[in-house]
Parts: C-alpha cells; structure tokens; sequence
C-alpha cells in the first residue's frame, strides 16, 4: 500500500515548464574568420549576460575548446548562473589526424545523470580535421528521465563536383544511421522523452529550390533525415520547427519579404541569402513519456543583439522549444 501510495504522490506532483535551446554559436579556433571580425568575444559575453539565464537545458555547436578558453569561459558563466550541470565533446587525442574538437556543449539546469560522446565513423574535409561525433546527456527532471543528443553533422562546403557534394549527403546519412543507433542504445525500450537537436546541415527547405546539380538527386536530403531518426515511421518523431510552422523555417542565410539578408556582419557575402534551415529540434516518445510541448514558446529565435557592432549573436539563429514535463 505505501509502494501505491508513492507512485500516486510522484504520478501526481506538479509538471514544470522546461526551456530548451539549440544555436551554432559560431564560435570557432582563433585566426578564424570569415568577414572582418567574427566578434567572437564580445559575442560569448553577450550571450552568458543577456541569454542563457532564459533557458534550463541548452545544445550548442561550435564552441570549440581547442587553442581557447572561450569554452571554459562559457561554462564558468554558466554556472555562474544556475547551469550547474554541463557536459562538452572531448578533445582529439594526441596521436589522432585531428586537430580540434567539434565544438559541442550541453548546459542543465537540471541533474546530468550520465553522458557519453560518440564520435562519428565517417566525415569528409575539411570536417575530418574535428573530432566529429555525438554529445548525449541523460537528465533527470521532476522524476523523469529526458535524453539529450546534439550534434553537428558533416558540412556541404561549396563544390562545383556533383560528385563531391553527393558525398557530402552520403555521409551525413551515414553519420544520421550511427546517431539512431545511439539512440536506441541509450534509451533501450523505455518511453522516456527523447530529443535530438542542433546544426544537422540538412536543409529542410532543399525541395522548395531549384537542384544544385542536374545530374543527381538532390532534393531528397530531408526525406532521409526523417526516414532514417524515426526508423522509416516506427518511432513516435515529431519535427518540432516543421509541425510548428507548416513548413521548415530558415535559420541561415535568412533574408526578409524583400529579398534582403537579415544577417551580413558574420556571414559570408555568398551566403547571405542561403534561405536555409538547418538548425532542427526532433522529439521522440513525446506522448508516451508524458512530456507536452507548448507550441507558443517554440520558435526559431534569432537573437537580434540591439547596440552591438553585429546584428545577431551568430550567424545561425536558434530553435527553442517549451515543454512540460
């Protein structure tokens, strides 16, 4: 009877609301940029002072630690403000054919009961010099367990091949199988709440655009990405950005009604106008597990930075999801 008892007091105690946030912050080695400054400094600080504090678990891609303390920097600021709890990918060993991590870091406000990095099989240059893989963190809220993967998956780098830029693809859909079956490793059978997200350079807004090249399929890199994380529709997936919005919104090379970049201070002058969404938020197991996403607080975020010599807080914006749990 007190067992019963128990679970009905734990069953029945008061769901919280979770913020949860993944952004390319963009902030790569040193000696590297891409216009005249990349801000990298002035960015990390705007973003300990005026962001985190919003969020309880955040995801974040290239914040590389090699050559930098710009990651210690984050973490300690972080802390510094209720995040008591963050895992980050390892460094490359010394023996190894790379030479810097790949910039992951996970931050909770919440318990980290167990973690893991997983590096990839498989990547292509110049991504083969970064120890590529996945960062995963198990976290315990109000008496459940939530599984965080993030990742950011092989690059497209500009190429006239054909050829090389269905590497690109293959590999990425190599690196999406290897991600899967970490998925499953972790959670096993259960049906707690699963959610993979970050820069996953899968364009959900590839079939709106005319094809890259002529001579191969090229319109079919976000079919896969789904096929392949829900297990071709045997697990409960919900792309939260596409179910929000009708559609895959861009979080890179963005640009207004006018056809005008929103972003030039940190992109490319090539890219500006990408029109690219890349930057995903999946969910798995979302009824099973009991968690309920609140749709009026997940959107893509850009993080417009008013008063600053850059316009937004990286070149990417960010996705944020809500959800009760």
């Amino acid at each position: 009877m007190d067992n019963i008892d128990n679970m009905e007091r734990k069953n029945s105690s008061p769901q919280v609301n979770i913020k949860f946030l993944s952004l390319n912050l963009f902030l790569r080695p040193p000696l590297i940029h891409t216009n005249e400054s990349d801000y990298k400094d002035d960015r990390l600080r705007y973003f300990i002072r005026n962001i985190i504090h919003n969020y309880d678990i955040i995801c974040l891609q290239e914040v590389f630690s090699s050559y930098t303390l710009r990651q210690n920097r984050l973490i300690q600021g972080a802390e510094n403000r209720q995040f008591l709890y963050s895992v980050r990918s390892p460094k490359p060993k010394l023996w190894s054919t790379q030479i810097v991590d790949c910039g992951l870091v996970i931050l909770s406000k919440y318990r980290i009961v167990e973690s893991e990095f997983k590096p990839f099989t498989y990547s292509l240059l110049p991504d083969r010099l970064s120890y590529k893989g996945m960062l995963y963190a198990k976290i315990s809220i109000n008496g459940k367990n939530v599984h965080v993967f993030t990742s950011h998956l092989q690059s497209k780098h500009p190429t006239e091949d054909s050829a090389q830029y269905l590497a690109y693809r293959l590999v990425r859909r190599s690196q999406l199988i290897e991600m899967r079956n970490f998925v499953d490793d972790k959670i096993g059978k259960s049906n707690d709440a699963v959610i993979i997200a970050g820069d996953l350079n899968i364009d959900g807004r590839e079939e709106l655009k005319p094809p890259a090249f002529p001579d191969i399929e090229c319109k079919d890199d976000y079919e896969h990405f789904i096929n392949i994380l829900s297990k071709y529709g045997k697990s409960d997936l919900i792309d939260v950005m596409r179910t929000k919005y009708g559609y895959s919104p861009a979080t890179f090379g963005r640009h207004d009604e006018n056809n005008n970049p929103l972003e030039t201070v940190l992109t490319a002058s090539d890219q500006t106008l990408w029109d690219e969404s890349l930057d995903h938020i999946l969910m798995i197991n979302e009824k099973a597990s009991g968690v309920t996403i609140n749709w009026t607080e997940t959107c893509v975020e850009p993080f417009y930075t008013p008063g600053q010599p850059f316009t937004q807080i990286s070149d990417h914006a960010g996705v944020q999801i809500s959800f009760r749990c």
